[in-house]
Formats: structure tokens, C-alpha cells, sequence
């Protein structure tokens, strides 16, 4: 099983139609596209956190915070890990079960399949390196 560190962006949205069109056009005019995304919403505010990847390789991922804030929005980045594998049956019980039995929290986790060939999920968790370390070295199923 291979897991990487990947930087996740969560910002704050007024609930209300348009306004996650308008953020996504930001992010795509400044060269950005959004690949992952889940969604929180509550009162009058919506909390999306978001995995993004360029759209041309010599795009400088530092400025993603500046750009974000210079467009009026308020962001925090963290780092969470992300797990890309082929798909097989039970692969989040697998994953869950590895980091549960180390006594490690998975704090959110998102995800996706892709055309039955793929599986990627986006984890935060309490202690990132250990996980990661947990992850790299287990096999596909746990025992």
C-alpha cells in the first residue's frame, strides 16, 4: 500500500447559490483545478475542504494560500495523507483497521473510485507520520 503527504485547503463560503461556482472559477482562472472536494455545512456558512493539483507543471504551489486570501477568502492548509491504489473489496475497512489497531484517529477521510480501478481516499489523522509509516509498510489486506 503506498500513502503520500498532499496539502488540503479548507475555506469558508456563505451558504448560498453561486457561491462555490464563483470560488471554483477563482481557482481555475488562477491556474488551479480542484480534484477532491468534500463539504460541511453549518448556519449560513459552508466549509469545503479541497485537494488541488495545477494545470501546468511549472506552477509554484507556494502561492496557493496568498491567491486564495487575495481572492476575500479566509483558508487554513493542512497536511493529510492520500492513498491511491488499485480497487479490490474492503479497502477502507483494511485501512481503518491498520491505523485502529496502532491507536491512531483518522479525523476525516474522503474519498473515490474510479471506473472499478481505482480507489483514492484523502485521510487527516492525529499522528501523520506514524500513519504514513503504518500504511507504507502494510500489506493490501490487514491480518
Amino acid at each position: 500500500m503506498k500513502a503520500i503527504t498532499l496539502s488540503q485547503y479548507s475555506v469558508f463560503l456563505a451558504h448560498e447559490p453561486g457561491t462555490l461556482h464563483k470560488f471554483a472559477e477563482m481557482m481555475y482562472r488562477e491556474g488551479l483545478d480542484i480534484v477532491a472536494l468534500s463539504s460541511e455545512v453549518r448556519y449560513e456558512a459552508m466549509v469545503i475542504k479541497f485537494i488541488i493539483e495545477p494545470l501546468a507543471q511549472d506552477f509554484d504551489m507556494s502561492t496557493v494560500s496568498r491567491l486564495i486570501t487575495k481572492a476575500g477568502y479566509t483558508s487554513l492548509k493542512t497536511e493529510i495523507i492520500c492513498i491511491e491504489e488499485e480497487n479490490s473489496d474492503g479497502n477502507i475497512m483494511t485501512v481503518s483497521e491498520i491505523l485502529s489497531k496502532a491507536g491512531v484517529n483518522i479525523t476525516f477521510v474522503y474519498g473515490s473510485s474510479a471506473g472499478n480501478k481505482h480507489w483514492r481516499i484523502y485521510l487527516g489523522v492525529d499522528d501523520i507520520e506514524r500513519a504514513l509509516r503504518l500504511i507504507n509498510t502494510a500489506p493490501l489486506r490487514a491480518a
